[in-house]
């Protein structure tokens, strides 16, 4: 520090000469010590070095550690200490000091204490027998369905940062002692019910699948309430400060976090169309209207009411929009100022005017005979994979997906669902079924603040800026046309949490809402079917609330 403070000295000196002397290699007297410009260097933590204790030992973090500015001037009642250090626990622990000098600049140091066992064991070895022995490393399990999508040394590893990802986990488990190992749900786990099932059964018999399970936000309350999982609150202000803000509400139920994952939420259902079919036609782009602000529904009605009109000349069983009407009225309801339901208010909204009037507009579509006869759920009916149909609701993931879209034929083309033309907020999408992670219950609370350390230092932590250009990158793999991309950049973070199938009613079934509204949107009865099944939802909500 003092060689670059002398050598910053000298320079500063010199360019002084130099712009006294006008450049012109006049010598200039030497002022005397009293006339000197002081010069301001960078201010210094000291003390603050790397050291080893002894379990038992005592230890004050501000004992021998002093600061100076650039002048010398003391500024030691400027420091502060960040970090614990726990002298009864064998470990490494951080302390992080910063002070402020004269110029106002923070200085900071990182010190790294050591607490290592009785008669000198290292960090992770303990005595036996006179000996210092190793002490075996925690195996930490991940329970996921799809593994090779997450473990970075798994043969088909299909994630990105792969090399990345290798070594921060080899770091990780060396600095904590742990082995990270990733298993898929046994078969009796599936999916759905059956999985909540036997997360459930493993927590009640107390022999836990894993340490980590990864679900989906529509199964929070059912886990959460059987105590399979527990909350991470405790936590999110330290090893769980990186995680997104998103997080804190779709991964929470009843006032505390229970779900977590990397990186932000981003928006996953939007509409999908033949681009090569529209082009043909000779139709406006959606995608263009969209980014043009015209995206509206009276814009989507004339928009497909001229496709319908233009299929006339492709033949016969060729339609203009297929997929599920509650597909639509689910994600366009909220663009007319609503929900499907209120978790702010506890109010069920599926019943309320914004919702009756999503339900009307897309009854006047139907009736003009603009959606497909025989839609299908998730990737979409025969007609709608062989190019007869302009255009259908999907969610991202199906786009290269070989059990989905992967092997479609013709170009995908993107563009969000229109908005109501009254309606002025921003644009929203729900998110439901979000997977996510939850830590498994019945640790102790050594190794549950183990296990989610870990998790938390496994990730790639990145800014919103890098989260979002890698989104972007990984929307250039999926679609041909940059149009499509920039379109979903405008809505991709624009997200909350739906609970519509989380709160314990099936929606395929007599009385829930999704079966329901496919049907009351075709006869025009929407109003008297939903007056019908809110009492059941608005039970089952108050329950899941309270």
């Amino acid at each position: 520090m003092k060689k670059i403070l002398n050598l910053f000295a000298m320079f500063f000196l010199s360019v002084l000469l130099v712009a006294c002397n006008g450049g012109n290699g006049e010598e200039t007297p030497t002022p005397t010590p009293e006339t000197e410009t002081p010069i301001i260097g960078i201010g210094e933590i000291r003390g603050a070095t790397n050291i080893e204790l002894t379990v038992g030992d005592t230890f004050n973090p501000n004992a021998g550690v002093t600061a100076v500015d650039g002048l010398g001037n003391d500024i030691t009642a400027s420091i502060t200490v960040s970090g614990v250090v726990n002298l009864n626990t064998v470990g490494n622990y951080t302390l992080t000091y910063q002070a402020v000098d004269s110029l106002g600049t923070i200085v900071t140091v990182v010190r790294i204490i050591t607490v290592k066992g009785l008669e000198g064991c290292g960090v992770f070895q303990k005595l036996e027998n006179g000996l210092c022995v190793d002490i075996p490393p925690t195996r930490i399990v991940i329970m996921h369905g799809a593994p090779y999508e997450v473990d970075p040394f798994h043969q088909d590893y299909t994630g990105t940062q792969q090399l990345a990802r290798q070594t921060k986990q080899l770091e990780t488990e060396a600095l904590n002692n742990v082995i990270v190992e990733y298993r898929t749900f046994p078969a009796e786990a599936a999916w759905g019910p059956s999985r909540v099932t036997a997360i459930i059964n493993a927590s009640t018999s107390g022999s836990h699948l894993a340490d980590i399970y990864w679900t989906t936000s529509d199964w929070t309350q059912q886990l959460a309430n059987a105590e399979a999982i527990v909350p991470i609150d405790k936590y999110l202000s330290g090893y769980g400060s990186n995680i997104h803000a998103d997080w804190l509400n779709v991964g929470s139920y009843k006032e505390q976090v229970y779900g977590f994952g990397p990186g932000n939420i981003t928006v996953d259902t939007g509409l999908y169309y033949n681009a090569n079919l529209i082009e043909n036609l000779g139709v406006e782009n959606p995608t263009q209207l969209f980014l043009d602000g015209q995206w509206t529904w009276n814009k989507f009605d004339q928009w497909s009411t001229q496709v319908k009109t233009a299929l006339t000349s492709q033949g016969e069983g060729y339609y203009a929009l297929g997929g599920m009407l509650s597909m639509y009225a689910e994600n366009m309801i909220p663009l007319n100022g609503g929900s499907l339901i209120n978790k702010t208010t506890g109010r069920v909204s599926f019943a309320q005017t914004p919702a009756l009037d999503t339900y009307t507009f897309l009854n006047s579509l139907y009736v003009k005979g603009l959606f497909e006869i025989n839609p299908q759920y998730d990737a979409g009916s025969p007609d709608w994979m062989a190019g007869k149909v302009a255009m259908h609701p999907g969610n991202l993931w199906f786009v290269n997906a070989p059990n989905r879209w992967g092997s479609i034929a013709f170009e995908l083309g993107f563009v969000p669902f229109p908005k109501n033309d009254s309606f002025t907020g921003e644009y929203v999408a729900p998110v439901s079924g979000l997977a996510q992670y939850n830590l498994a219950s019945g640790m102790t609370p050594e190794r549950e603040e183990l296990v989610f350390k870990v998790w938390n230092e496994l990730q790639l932590w990145k800014t919103e800026e890098e989260l979002r250009d890698e989104f972007r990158l990984s929307l250039i793999t999926k679609f041909d046309d940059i149009l499509y991309v920039e379109a979903y950049l405008e809505i991709y973070d624009k997200v909350y949490l739906e609970l519509i199938n989380a709160i314990g009613i099936n929606p395929y079934t007599d009385n829930g809402w999704r079966r329901n509204i496919n049907l009351a949107i075709r006869e025009g009865t929407a109003r008297t079917v939903v007056d019908q099944i809110r009492p059941i939802y608005q039970a089952e909500l108050d329950k899941y609330l309270n």
